[in-house]
């Protein structure tokens, strides 16, 4: 609860409007505190935490809680190697002293603290005057029963904010929980669901279809018992709605489980409260009732088969004769080629039209295996024994082959696609700034705000360590209060046209440097005498004459510390534009005097060591980002060199696990549903006389066969939505980008398309190292000795 009215309620105020309510107030801010490593701006809250009131905003997780005066806990977010239990901070102007005793983490609900800190630590002068629009003082409040809608309504009407538990958890008791309307947010979802439809069912059914040739004793039986066709579709469809309930089941179960479970790890993980969870009934539904049907559409083809069974053929030991399955190559053809052309445009789009269009793809493959099985058996004449007999019998029982092959094929795609996108956001150039040279080529700059000036003396001296004798540091200064308070500096934009927003590559201090000659021959890239002679004579050197007016320059000049942001101060100051030799990194400098006579202090914020006067070596680079880090963990160390693409290596490791997890999966429950069918046809091998390794080769064959297929039909098919997802234009705005000297580098009138580029490494695995595997496993994994021809009494 917290007031609008321009002087806070009193404690005596808030009574008097809740009869018999206990109270706790609650005071923050956002304040300007000192850290061994430097100034911190953050939201400071003043609060008893040991009131039970308190004790659903935050979880502590080391230390303890402040129970005095001076005690203070810091946010898990703020934990460093400079802030930690054990550490005093100086807060306000009189810097009073807040040691450090715990670390908590904090409930979401608002802003999250930085600091907290023991009722009385801070004079209430800390807390305002503030900013109209931030909430101050508030009050936790036990009230003697829930207050109510129009309670609230009559609190609001004297002024009080007020945030009722009953009254929320009401509302939400009563708001429908999701719309499940077809509309523009949910549509995107509809392509990822029938991907992850089609793939579950690809890769459940060989496993439905080797149960059913292991059962086939069980269905001929009940065919010749007066069984239907129809009742042993039933009983096969029946395996798959129980294993979809109990998978379903079982995933919802383990779903809900794991959310608490997981919650401690995730709040350390983000450093923040977790919100109390609820159980989404209606989504959970229908996930649930999505995998049972998943379930059920993947013993839909194996109860075909079951409904077919030959009685006498399977209680006799004979091969059953099946219908050859040739797909359906025409719907295939043209499902192929409107989803390839809805791809094409798709790009323009989103990815979510391009994953519609690739399961438009996707479904015409599916149709189009069985001839594509067909069409490789041709192939087979001169093949070795082993991978001959695979392919024939891939061919002759493409039933079983085409599902297995499918499953592997739209994983693959899905992998591909994936891989071709991640590679391409990786070798295109980043949009982002800080990806661009913010220095000259070879120089190492150093870059802080809010050190003290004994910080920055110990940083300058880490650095002079690792330097050779002789060579200079180069020293910015940016604008400050006499008490040493950075300052906001808006300096004039440049002429541009049209509307597009612009940044500026100056690193926060709005590109006005104080310093001498070496910083100007820094920014400058050139010894320029007149320059020097400008910059002694009380002038501003400005990297950007366009902005020159009548031989002087204005800036702006805002406050960034605790207080109110005051209203923007002109200063008006002599200038001179001096175009900078290539790029400047600064927009404006002058000499620190001039600054002195403006009535404002300066602040170290920036050393450089110019290339011109040593070239930084990268060892020698990172013993000094070294030793600056274990001083400080507020200053930016970079040497400026040219940026290589960003290491992907460990996504494409992922999505190589990924691909062998399922691929070598579908694969082999594709081949142990082979081998039971080769079984006749190893036994007669076995009779003529084949030796034992011989099942080994055709098992490991089969593999082959079904693993080759799928992966290479899936690369091919999966090359063009990985294409058209480097096509997709970012959502981020054009922009217009300045160096810091106010010269423009970069106008952007619409987002760059990424670079195509196809990951190799992942491609060769897919169609060559995990067909190998495959084979290599069915080999390892397939018992040496042939079955023995079975003796039938006659």
């Amino acid at each position: 609860m917290h007031g609008t009215k321009a002087t806070p309620y009193t404690r005596a105020e808030i009574a008097g409007l809740l009869p018999g309510s206990r109270l706790i107030p609650v005071s923050q801010q956002y304040l300007r505190y000192l850290a061994p490593g430097g100034y911190e701006h953050g939201l400071v809250r003043q609060v008893d935490l040991r009131d039970p009131m308190s004790q659903d905003t935050f979880r502590l997780v080391r230390g303890r809680l402040p129970a005095a005066p001076g005690e203070a806990v810091i946010s898990a977010q703020r934990l460093d190697e400079q802030i930690r239990p054990g550490v005093t901070l100086l807060a306000t102007e009189e810097r009073r002293p807040l040691r450090v005793v715990g670390v908590a983490l904090f409930a979401p609900t608002g802003p999250n603290p930085s600091v907290v800190v023991f009722p009385g630590s801070l004079p209430d002068s800390a807390f305002g005057p503030a900013d109209p629009d931030q909430v101050t003082h508030s009050w936790l409040v036990d009230a003697p029963r829930p207050l109510s809608w129009p309670d609230v309504r009559r609190l609001n009407a004297r002024g009080l904010v007020v945030a009722s538990r009953a009254v929320a958890d009401s509302a939400s008791a009563s708001k429908p929980q999701y719309d499940l309307k077809i509309n523009g947010s949910s549509l995107p979802v509809l392509p990822w669901t029938g991907i992850a439809l089609l793939q579950v069912v690809l890769a459940a059914g060989p496993a439905f279809a080797v149960g059913r040739r292991r059962r086939a004793r069980e269905f001929a039986l009940v065919a010749a018992q007066g069984g239907s066709p129809a009742q042993l579709r039933l009983i096969a469809l029946a395996d798959g709605l129980l294993f979809g309930v109990a998978g379903a089941m079982a995933g919802v179960a383990i779903g809900i489980a794991a959310v608490p479970l997981a919650a401690p790890g995730l709040e350390l993980w983000s450093k923040t409260l977790v919100d109390s969870f609820s159980v989404p009934w209606i989504s959970v539904t229908l996930v649930a009732v999505l995998g049972v049907v998943a379930g059920v559409l993947a013993a839909l083809a194996p109860a075909l088969g079951a409904g077919r069974t030959d009685a006498a053929a399977v209680l006799s030991g004979r091969r059953e004769r099946r219908r050859d399955r040739a797909g359906r190559p025409l719907l295939g053809a043209v499902l192929v080629v409107a989803g390839l052309a809805a791809t094409a445009a798709s790009a323009r789009h989103g990815v979510h039209w391009i994953a519609a269009s690739a399961l438009v793809t996707q479904l015409g493959l599916v149709a189009l295996v069985p001839t594509l099985v067909r069409l490789v058996g041709g192939a087979a004449a001169r093949l070795p024994l082993p991978l001959r007999f695979a392919v024939r019998d891939a061919v002759r029982n493409r039933g079983r082959t085409a599902p297995a092959v499918a499953a592997v094929m739209t994983t693959v795609v899905a992998l591909t696609a994936i891989g071709i996108a991640w590679r391409a956001s990786a070798v295109s150039p980043s949009p982002y700034l800080r990806d661009r040279p913010q220095g000259p080529a070879g120089s190492l700059w150093i870059s802080a705000a809010g050190l003290t000036p004994q910080l920055w003396d110990r940083v300058r001296a880490a650095v002079l360590r690792e330097l050779p004798a002789g060579v200079p540091l180069v020293e910015g200064r940016a604008l400050a209060t006499k008490a040493g308070v950075p300052l906001g500096v808006s300096l004039p934009e440049p002429v541009r046209s049209g509307n597009r927003p612009i940044l500026f590559l100056d690193r926060g201090y709005g590109g006005l440097l104080a310093g001498d000659e070496s910083l100007l021959r820094y920014v400058l890239g050139r010894e320029d005498p007149e320059a020097v002679a400008a910059l002694h004579a009380g002038k501003a050197v400005v990297l950007n004459p366009a902005t020159v007016r009548k031989g002087r320059i204005t800036a702006n000049v805002t406050r960034q510390d605790a207080g109110p942001l005051d209203n923007p101060e002109p200063i008006s100051l002599p200038a001179v534009g001096v175009p900078p030799t290539g790029q400047g990194w600064a927009r404006a400098v002058v000499a620190p005097e001039v600054a002195e006579k403006l009535g404002y202090g300066t602040v170290t914020a920036l050393l450089a060591v110019n290339p011109a006067d040593y070239r930084m070596s990268p060892a020698t680079a990172d013993r000094i980002t070294a030793a600056v880090e274990a001083i400080t963990s507020h200053a930016v160390v970079r040497l400026e060199t040219r940026r290589g693409p960003v290491d992907d290596s460990v996504a494409l490791l992922v999505l190589a696990v990924a691909a062998a997890v399922l691929v070598l999966g579908m694969t082999f429950v594709a081949t142990a549903l082979a081998a039971v069918e080769a079984r006749p046809d190893l036994e007669t091998m076995a009779a003529v006389g084949a030796a034992p390794r011989t099942k080994r080769a055709v098992v490991a064959g089969q593999a082959l066969v079904i693993a080759l297929l799928g992966t290479t039909v899936g690369v091919l098919a999966g090359l063009p939505p990985g294409a058209a997802a480097t096509r997709v234009r970012s959502s981020y705005e054009p922009l217009f980008v300045v160096r810091p000297d106010g010269v423009p580098v970069l106008v952007r009138a619409e987002p760059p398309a990424l670079l195509l580029t196809i990951p190799w490494p992942l491609i060769a695995l897919l169609v060559v190292g995990l067909p190998l595997l495959a084979a290599l496993g069915g080999a390892v994994f397939t018992r040496s000795r042939l079955p023995l021809p079975r003796r039938r009494v006659t």
